[in-house]
């Protein structure tokens, strides 16, 4: 069409610009039309312009910098031209723009002396939710009872909205819900997923059932929140009763809704029930078939999961849930062939070798795999370096913790996990100074870092140290939990304080509430052993409200060993070794015990034993750093 065509449309009517507007499919059209509108005389039309803000503001083709530079040419804005750049921004992505400029336009709007409509509110909401200026909010509140739309049910909704989303649910939120004359299922779901969201549940419940007593059917929103609520709980009998009550009521089975189920049965094992909804679902996504996958694996299943994995369509998170499957099994092998099979791999997905690796006690491997990470540009997060703390503390590389340290201080991570790994690290490598200025730094110590520091204490040997940071810990307000006990009868058991150690076993569960676990009863067992006081300690065992297991005997056969009671250590070596046939560890105590003794048949008939049953001691290994590699070299290597 030639340009003389276009002018005369546009002089007959209005309609024919709109329509060329309308088609753009990007910038550079709609550009064109614009010089070509200007250059003829047309660039004032009030229409014309709305047309134009509407483009480059709201289409996902468009250009928010230019809908601004337009609408600074214009002199005389209307309310829709105010309520499009408010929209424009109240969506905008974080990078090139912001949804915080929404708001100066609002102001300016009513500068102008316009009042905002039903349009404007949901949208200045909608960029105060996004940007979380909570003030702002408020002031959009009052302004919104001052103009009369706090009775217009999509405003209060969004309002219910904008307070559930600052986090700050509480009087305000239920003020307008309360207010509010009319509610529907878009009011009773933002109150429901608030309370889920707050970890409310009995509250959730009641809101629930008071919505069906006013007569508003949920939806499967509504529903979806309940379902992921009773995961939150572990109540998988009202998950079920849910899901029976939506088959019941005819309730549509939305996509999210089926997923949300698919999932709920797979984390709590029910395999059968997840595959039947699986299978009856049109639309299968990749999180339907990620939580199947997902629960298959849990429950240790990982050839079926395997067959899953291989038919269905991939994201990475699917990929990563197969690595952390075959992590958790202990097959780093495995996990190894899917990692480099990857096409893609995010920070999960070394964090999951890493930490894998290190719990499988292959700490050579898990630092050659953050070598590797850091030489594809990538910088771990806060569970790599917790992980990566780990591996250095059980392995005693002081030095690339040391590194790793720098990192953290580079990047000025004061996260409290990643402070607690680093002084634990430092604990374990034998330096306790340095976990000390670890710790005292640190603003808000919460149990788990003083915990971390009085087991660090004590496993250093600084028995006192860590009683008196036990005792300053209680002074500050912080209430010990089961490890911080652990750590304190550590240091009883290693400074011989049997009567300081006795009182405070007494007090986990008399002062404390908390009921001593096997590890406690392991402690006070080796505290009583450590002192020479074999019989107290076997008493003690046999005392104990549950059946000791081969761990708790274990530790009194150890005590036997350290004062040759050859007698008593033969009776608990009968004991310990009928309970765990197979460690080898007790066989070995056994024999040692013998042997001070100059017992040397019957040593030798130990290990005889242990050879003819097919025990076999584990090779301990040492991880050694030299000229800034590790080495790896297992006992009886030459």
């Amino acid at each position: 069409m030639c340009s003389t065509t276009i002018t005369k449309l546009l002089k007959l009517s209005l309609h024919p610009h709109l329509f060329l507007i309308q088609n753009c499919t990007n910038m550079t059209q709609l550009m064109k039309f614009h010089a070509h509108f200007i250059t003829n005389g047309l660039s004032n039309n009030t229409l014309f312009l709305s047309s134009i803000l509407s483009f480059t503001a709201l289409s996902p083709n468009g250009n928010l910098t230019y809908a601004q530079l337009v609408f600074n040419q214009i002199n005389s804005p209307n309310i829709f031209m105010f309520n499009t750049m408010i929209r424009g921004y109240a969506y905008s992505t974080f990078n090139n723009n912001h949804p915080s400029k929404a708001m100066p336009f609002y102001v300016k709007m009513l500068q102008y002396g316009f009042l905002p409509n039903n349009y404007t509110f949901p949208f200045v909401i909608k960029a105060l939710c996004r940007t979380k200026d909570y003030i702002f909010g408020e002031a959009l509140h009052c302004s919104i009872i001052k103009f009369g739309y706090i009775l217009d049910l999509h405003i209060a909704n969004s309002l219910l909205h904008m307070y559930a989303t600052f986090g700050v649910f509480s009087n305000e939120v239920l003020k307008v819900f309360d207010e509010m004359p009319e509610r529907d299922v878009v009011s009773w779901n933002v109150i429901i997923d608030d309370l889920s969201k707050n970890g409310c549940f009995n509250e959730l419940l009641d809101a629930f059932n008071e919505m069906c007593l006013y007569g508003v059917e949920p939806n499967s929103v509504t529903l979806l929140v309940l379902v992921s609520s009773c995961l939150k709980i572990g109540d998988f009998g009202l998950g079920k009763l849910i899901h029976l009550y939506i088959i019941k009521r005819g309730i549509e089975m939305s996509e999210n809704l089926g997923n949300g189920l698919i999932d709920m049965y797979a984390k709590f094992g029910d395999m059968e029930s997840a595959e039947k909804l699986f299978d009856g679902m049109q639309m299968k996504t990749v999180f339907s078939w990620t939580s199947l996958l997902d629960g298959f694996i849990q429950k240790g299943e990982l050839e079926r999961a395997c067959s899953i994995f291989n038919k269905m369509p991939k994201d990475t998170t699917a990929w990563n849930v197969m690595l952390s499957g075959y992590s958790e099994a202990g097959d780093m092998n495995s996990a190894e062939t899917i990692f480099r099979a990857m096409p893609d791999r995010d920070l999960v997905s070394w964090n999951t070798m890493i930490v894998g690796y290190s719990q499988n006690k292959k700490y050579l491997k898990s630092l050659e795999m953050l070598t590797e990470m850091l030489r594809f540009g990538l910088e771990p997060d806060r569970i790599a370096l917790v992980g990566l703390f780990s591996v250095c503390g059980y392995a005693g590389v002081l030095r690339i913790g040391e590194a790793i340290q720098s990192f953290v201080e580079k990047l000025n991570i004061k996260e409290e996990e990643v402070e607690v790994a680093l002084l634990d690290m430092y604990s374990k490598c034998g330096d306790p100074e340095k976990a000390l200025r670890v710790f005292h730094p640190i603003l808000r110590k919460s149990v788990l870092a003083w915990t971390n520091m009085i087991v660090g204490l004590a496993m250093n040997g600084l028995a006192n140290e860590a009683l008196m940071f036990f005792h300053q810990m209680r002074d500050e307000g912080i209430n010990p939990n089961e490890i911080t006990f652990l750590g304190v009868l550590c240091a009883c058991s290693y400074a011989g304080f049997v009567q300081k150690g006795k009182w405070l076993f007494n007090a986990m569960s008399k002062v404390h509430g908390i009921t001593p676990r096997f590890e406690h009863y392991g402690c006070m067992v080796d505290l009583l052993g450590r002192a020479g006081l074999l019989k107290e300690a076997e008493m003690f065992i046999q005392d104990m409200p549950e059946k000791a297991d081969a761990g708790i005997w274990g530790v009194l056969l150890g005590a036997c060993r350290m004062h040759g009671e050859v007698q008593m250590g033969e009776k608990i070596a009968k004991i310990v070794t009928q309970m765990d046939p197979y460690h080898s560890g007790r066989y070995i105590l056994l024999s040692n015990i013998y042997a001070a003794e100059n017992r040397w048949l019957d040593a030798e008939k130990v290990r005889k034993k242990m050879k003819t049953s097919g025990i076999r001691k584990t090779p301990g290994f040492s991880l050694v750093e030299m000229k800034g590699e590790m080495h790896q070299f297992i006992v009886g290597n030459r």
